[in-house]
C-alpha cells in the first residue's frame, strides 16, 4: 500500500501577540535574549521605549517595542523592518545608530543605540532657548536627515520628540519605521506623523524628502520662537491650516530665519529647498561632516528663492558651486560662516548690551590695576633673584681669570729672569795679553 501523499509544509505561521505577557515578564532579566529591560523611557504612537542593558558588557541599549494589536498589521509592520537592514548601515553622529531588530511574545522590536533620555520636546518645554543653542541642535538634527536622505530613507515622522540630546550632541532617532524610497516607489506606506509637524502633501498619502524639509521648518519655527506655527482645537484644523494658512511670525524673529522658515514651510513640494543641504547652506553651515564652506551673501539669498521646474526635456540648470572658505565675501554678521555668532560691535548693540560691555571692561581695567603692581614686584623680584642665583658664579669666574692672570704673569717673569741669568753667567772672555802677572814674594833659589 502506497504511503500516503505529505501536504507540502507552508510558512510558519507567526506567534499571536500577547500584550499580556509582555507586562508580566519583560521586567525579567533575559525576556529579550542577551539584555535585561531597566525602565521605560518613552511612548508615543508607534511604540513604547525601554532603557536596556546588555548583560555581557553592561551597555546601555534602547528597546522599541511597536504598537500592533492586530496580526495583520503586526504582519505589514514585520515586512516593512526588512529595511533595518539598510538603514542599519548608517552611521553618523547625528542618528541614533539601530543594531538590531526581533520579536518578542508576537511583538516587533527595534534595539537602537541609547541617546540619553534628554529630547528636545522636554527641552522645550522646560523654557526658551537661545538662538545660538536653537541654531546648534536644528543643524545636528538636519545634518542627521541629510544622512537618512543620502541613504534614500524618508523620516516621515520628524518632531522634537525624536530628537534626542545628550550632553552637546543631537540625535535624530526613531526612524526605525521610515519608508524605503526608491524611484519606482516613493509613497507613503506606514503611518502619517504628527499633526503638528506634518507637511501637507501627507494627508493626500503622498510624501518624500521634502516632507521632511517641511517638518525640519515647524522644528526650526519652534526652535527659535518657541511654539509652534499651527495650532487647533482638534488635529484635522491643525491639518487644514498646514494645507492652507501661512505661518504668521513675531516681531522679533530676524528676516533672514523667516525666508528660511517660509521657504520650507511653503505648501507645495517643489517651492521648498529641494535638499537639506540647500536648507542648511542657507543657514551658512556646513551640510556635512567635514564641510566648512562659507556662502557669500548673494548665494545665501538665492538659495532662499524657489526655484523653476525645468521645461520637459530640459535638464535642469547646474548650481553655482559655493564659494570655498577666504574665497569671495562673507556672508553680513556671520564671521565664521555661522549666522548666529556676532561679532563683538554686534554684541554690544542696544543699551544693555553696551551696559553690559561696559561692566566687562571695568573689569578688566580693575584686574589690570590689581596685577600691574604684583607684576612689577614679580618683575624685581625675579631679576634680584636671578642676580643672586648667578653672583656666586660670577665670582668664581673672576677668580679663574684672576689666576689665569696670575699665572701668565708669573711665568713671563720667570722667563725674563731665566734670560737674564743666562745672560750675566755667560759673560765677555778677558784677553791675555791685558792681564798682569802677579809678582812673586821670593823667587826660588
Amino acid at each position: 500500500m502506497p504511503p500516503p501523499m505529505q501536504q507540502p509544509a507552508g510558512p510558519t505561521p507567526s506567534p499571536r501577540i500577547d500584550w499580556e505577557a509582555f507586562y508580566r515578564n519583560y521586567r525579567k532579566p533575559g525576556y529579550v535574549p542577551g539584555y535585561e529591560i531597566v525602565n521605560k523611557l518613552g511612548g508615543g504612537v508607534f511604540g513604547m521605549v525601554y532603557k536596556a542593558r546588555k548583560e555581557s558588557i553592561g551597555k546601555d541599549y534602547a528597546i522599541k517595542f511597536l504598537k500592533v494589536d492586530d496580526e495583520v498589521v503586526r504582519d505589514a509592520v514585520l515586512r516593512e523592518l526588512e529595511a533595518v537592514r539598510f538603514f542599519a548601515q548608517i552611521d553618523h553622529p547625528n542618528l541614533v545608530s539601530i543594531e538590531d531588530k526581533g520579536e518578542i511574545d508576537g511583538i516587533p522590536f527595534i534595539l537602537m543605540n541609547y541617546a540619553g533620555e534628554e529630547t528636545l520636546k522636554k527641552r522645550l518645554e522646560s523654557g526658551a532657548m537661545s538662538r545660538e543653542e536653537a541654531l546648534r541642535i536644528f543643524l545636528q538634527a538636519a545634518r542627521g536627515v541629510h544622512a537618512l536622505h543620502e541613504h534614500s530613507l524618508v523620516h516621515f515622522d520628524l518632531k522634537p520628540a525624536n530628537i534626542f540630546l545628550k550632553g552637546d550632541i543631537a540625535r535624530v532617532g526613531d526612524y526605525g519605521l521610515s519608508k524605503l524610497v526608491t524611484e519606482s516607489r516613493n509613497s507613503l506606506s506606514f503611518g502619517r506623523g504628527t499633526p503638528y509637524y506634518m507637511a501637507p502633501e501627507m494627508l493626500q498619502r503622498r510624501g518624500d524628502h521634502r516632507s521632511d524639509i517641511y517638518s525640519l521648518g515647524v522644528i526650526l519655527y519652534e526652535c527659535l520662537t518657541g511654539d509652534v506655527p499651527f495650532k487647533g482645537d482638534s488635529e484635522w484644523e491643525v491639518l487644514r491650516k498646514h494645507e492652507t494658512e501661512a505661518p504668521r511670525f513675531p516681531a522679533h524673529l530676524p528676516d533672514s530665519d523667516r525666508r528660511v522658515i517660509e521657504r520650507c514651510l511653503a505648501k507645495r513640494p517643489e517651492d521648498r529647498f529641494p535638499s537639506v543641504a540647500e536648507l542648511l547652506r542657507a543657514l551658512q553651515a556646513p551640510a556635512s561632516l567635514g564641510e566648512s564652506l562659507v556662502i557669500p551673501a548673494a548665494v545665501s539669498a538665492r538659495a532662499l528663492e524657489p526655484r523653476p521646474a525645468p521645461a520637459r526635456g530640459q535638464a535642469p540648470a547646474a548650481a553655482a558651486a559655493p564659494a570655498a572658505a577666504g574665497s569671495g565675501p562673507r556672508a553680513e554678521g556671520s564671521p565664521y560662516g555661522l549666522p548666529w555668532q556676532a561679532d563683538a560691535g554686534a554684541q554690544a548693540r542696544g543699551p544693555i548690551g553696551a551696559l553690559v560691555h561696559l561692566v566687562f571692561r571695568l573689569f578688566e581695567v580693575g584686574v589690570f590695576l590689581l596685577l600691574a603692581p604684583l607684576r612689577a614686584v614679580s618683575t624685581v623680584l625675579g631679576k634680584l633673584i636671578a642676580f643672586l642665583i648667578q653672583l656666586p658664579f660670577k665670582i668664581l669666574g673672576f677668580a679663574f681669570r684672576f689666576t689665569g692672570f696670575v699665572v701668565v704673569a708669573l711665568l713671563l717673569l720667570l722667563l725674563l729672569v731665566a734670560a737674564l741669568s743666562f745672560v750675566t753667567s755667560s759673560g765677555v772672555a778677558v784677553p791675555a795679553e791685558s792681564r798682569s802677572e802677579p809678582v812673586p814674594v821670593y823667587q826660588a833659589r
